[in-house]
């Protein structure tokens, strides 16, 4: 996102949302308005829609509107837990029992058939505190073990997968492995053979969120490099041909390796998002400043819920905008997290009788005193 790029105040023109939002906006009573949003979604997505009346986008996103308005979303409050607008977990199987085979100085075997290779490995560097915010107290935490994955694409050169380019493959292969250790970007990749590198040591953190915000039912989460792990496919978002390069034997190892940290770890299924989802720029309070992952992403091969529907804390929590460009490379789930996410800061705005620019900067502020550690954030609006 270029910082020249002038940044949209509206959400993305989605049909049904923005029918919904304009008869909302005509209820003067914030609880009476938050009631109608709430019936909407029900009705909509029970009642048996004609196709000449909504489009397949509306009808995907009448469901979408029905999940992120009945379940509480984390909003920076007056020390509330939670507010109207972010989806929980769907419902997916639960986790293995997972343990460790065996373990050399080259590799590292799992019961669940994952094997870490460690010959990228970068020398240890000590271990770091995890952190994070809590909602209700604005108070940081502290932990030795991360709280969720950011998952990336390191949108590399993406060599066609056939067999006869498989020497050109092994050697962009090990090119992306080299220039990743070098840099410790992040603490796993998963090459095109489907083959799992650890590139820094999971106690330590990488370099591969910068710049982000996310939350979940209870905290919030910035500059997430101190949060979470980071697991990044070899390949690009995009492809030639507009679809994601990622194979088949990527999407199985990452999945082994999803189940596995999640089950060390006991992360949460929400908070296994990807970088477009997370990422800010600062400078000109923009989201999706990576746009990696965007759209595309298998949630469901890798038994998670679809979080690209979750709206996303940055605008909600600390007023962060859009622009088109990000709204244009996203997929149709994520802009309509986009939309949902201004609908919240909006009814937040009137619930407060002050108008979404005055509620925004109040939560520019908030982000401001989040990113000066020398400073304890006061959430009280």
């Amino acid at each position: 996102m270029p910082a020249a790029v002038h940044l949209n105040p509206k959400a993305p023109r989605r049909p049904l949302a923005n029918w919904v939002e304009w008869r909302a906006g005509s209820i003067q009573d914030p609880v009476r308005r938050l009631g109608y949003l709430r019936g909407s979604a029900e009705y909509w997505s029970k009642r048996p829609i004609r196709k000449a009346l909504l489009d397949a986008k509306a009808q995907r996103l009448s469901a979408f509107l029905a999940v992120c308005l009945f379940f509480p979303v984390p909003m920076i409050t007056d020390g509330a837990a939670s507010r109207p607008g972010v989806a929980e977990s769907a419902s997916i199987q639960p986790l293995p029992k997972i343990w460790q085979v065996e373990a050399t100085a080259s590799h590292e075997l799992y019961s669940n058939g994952l094997r870490v290779e460690k010959t990228f490995q970068a020398r240890p560097d000590g271990p770091r505190k995890f952190q994070r915010w809590s909602i209700a107290t604005s108070e940081r935490e502290e932990r030795d073990t991360p709280y969720g994955i950011v998952f990336h694409m390191t949108e590399s050169d993406a060599i066609d997968y056939r067999e006869n380019n498989n020497r050109h493959l092994r050697r962009a292969s090990l090119g992306t492995m080299e220039f990743v250790r070098n840099e410790r970007a992040y603490h796993f990749v998963v090459d095109r053979f489907g083959r799992v590198f650890r590139t820094v040591p999971e106690n330590e953190p990488a370099n591969h969120a910068g710049n982000s915000i996310w939350a979940d039912k209870t905290h919030f989460y910035v500059n997430m490099n101190h949060s979470f792990l980071g697991v990044s496919f070899d390949g690009q978002t995009k492809g030639p041909d507009g679809k994601s390069t990622a194979t088949e034997p990527q999407i199985q190892s990452a999945k082994l390796l999803t189940d596995l940290l999640r089950a060390r770890y006991g992360i949460d299924a929400a908070n296994c998002i990807t970088h477009a989802q997370v990422s800010v720029k600062p400078s000109n309070r923009g989201v999706g400043w990576h746009i990696d992952w965007a759209s595309g992403f298998p949630f469901a091969k890798l038994n998670l819920p679809p979080n690209y529907l979750t709206p996303l804390p940055a605008i909600t929590m600390f007023g962060f905008r859009f622009d088109d460009s990000y709204a244009n490379v996203a997929s149709e789930e994520l802009q309509d997290a986009i939309s949902a996410g201004e609908t919240v800061l909006r009814l937040e705005a009137a619930k407060r009788s002050i108008t979404p620019a005055v509620y925004r900067r109040m939560l520019d502020r908030r982000y401001g005193e989040v990113r000066d550690p020398n400073r304890r954030p006061n959430f009280a609006p």
